[in-house]
């Protein structure tokens, strides 16, 4: 099972040379994090012989569970929007677009959608535009008008990309797009430094981004006061027999810290970083599933196991497999996040703004 339909839909060949191990779609709930609240202290007494009264339990946070839709995969680009909007106005957002097995050799592809217990109000509104070689102008103009950045979509060549944007119209906020060079032309250090200094201005990293001729990072920022905290770490070496478990630690770890993982980025020459983001807004742990995956289920059971997961609060993240050069042994796993307040992967883009 691919993640997503790469080549048709969110033409990520274009920027999947540019991430070293991001998989492929996005499909979180975007969940709220839920907040474990403390313990209040007893009243003081009213009389020294008055016993203070216990205080009333503090109510348990709700936990963030959702619910996997899949319909029939567009063909063009206004059956596209028409569909996700469509979605989108019963309070589905679009995940993306699956690829999975149909039996022998053959494959069929369905568009996910997602509906979670933390956007239950939430209206979704889908655009798609030109992607011209000066994005700037276009980005905010889409962004002023409360619509977020998710990804590119593409029915054809590249000359047929267009950028999708979502907009959530239960929100009033509006969002500020800026540029800045590709990690593959910054060291580890260098991308990191760049991560902070846009994170502490309040710009989250969207992903890379092709315009036109252009490559470039794109950030962006919404009308809250909310920021971002970088750290960049080793990419973790690729053996089959130890990727899983690995990862595994790294992702307990840094979600521990109530860090999100956004993925691993090719650097210069050649190295790779593996980022975490902290929102400032992010006041509990992440929590990370990481699980083998055989690649071959079918659309429907994709479905069962992305509906059985997020019953539990997990949401889907990426499919990730490792290779072994010298052996051509490899593995595939699925990872599921969830408690993360905002969460995107770098090629699919955000589920909800």
């Amino acid at each position: 099972m691919n993640t997503a339909d790469l080549t048709r839909r969110t033409a990520a060949a274009l920027i999947v040379s540019l991430l070293a191990a991001c998989g492929g779609s996005d499909g979180s709930g975007d969940p709220t994090a839920p907040t474990a609240p403390g313990t209040p202290a007893p009243a003081p007494s009213p009389e020294p012989t008055t016993p203070a009264p216990a205080p009333s339990p503090a109510p348990a946070p709700a936990s963030v569970t959702g619910q996997y839709r899949q319909e029939s995969a567009a063909t063009s680009m206004d059956a596209a929007l028409a569909a996700m909007n469509a979605q989108g106005a019963q309070g589905y957002a679009f995940v993306s677009t699956f690829v999975a097995d149909a039996g022998g050799s053959a494959q069929a592809s369905g568009d996910f959608y997602l509906q979670d217990t933390a956007h239950a109000g939430s209206r979704l509104q889908y655009a798609a535009i030109a992607q011209p070689a000066t994005a700037d102008a276009l980005l905010n103009q889409q962004g002023a008008g409360g619509f977020a950045y998710k990804a590119p979509l593409s029915f054809g060549s590249a000359s047929g990309i267009r950028g999708l944007f979502v907009k959530d119209t239960s929100k009033s906020l509006t969002y500020t797009y800026e540029r800045q060079p590709m990690s593959s032309a910054l060291s580890r250090d260098g991308f990191v430094a760049q991560l902070n200094a846009q994170g502490a201005r309040g710009f989250r990293l969207v992903g890379p981004m092709v315009a036109g001729s252009e490559s470039f990072n794109l950030y962006m920022k919404d009308s809250s006061a909310n920021t971002y905290a970088y750290v960049g770490l080793d990419g973790l070496p690729s053996s089959p027999a130890t990727y899983g478990d690995a990862l595994r630690q790294r992702l307990d770890e840094q979600g521990g810290q109530g860090r999100l993982w956004i993925g691993d980025f090719v650097l210069q020459a050649g190295a790779s970083a593996s980022i975490f983001e902290k929102s400032a807004a992010q006041s509990g742990a992440i929590r990370y599933s990481v699980e083998p995956s055989s690649g071959a289920q079918s659309l429907a059971q994709l479905q069962s196991q992305f509906n059985a997961r997020a019953a539990q609060g997990l949401f889907y993240y990426s499919d990730l497999g490792v290779t072994d050069v010298g052996t051509s042994q490899s593995a595939r796993f699925s990872v599921s996040v969830g408690g993360a307040l905002a969460m995107r992967n770098p090629l699919a883009g955000i589920t909800y703004p």
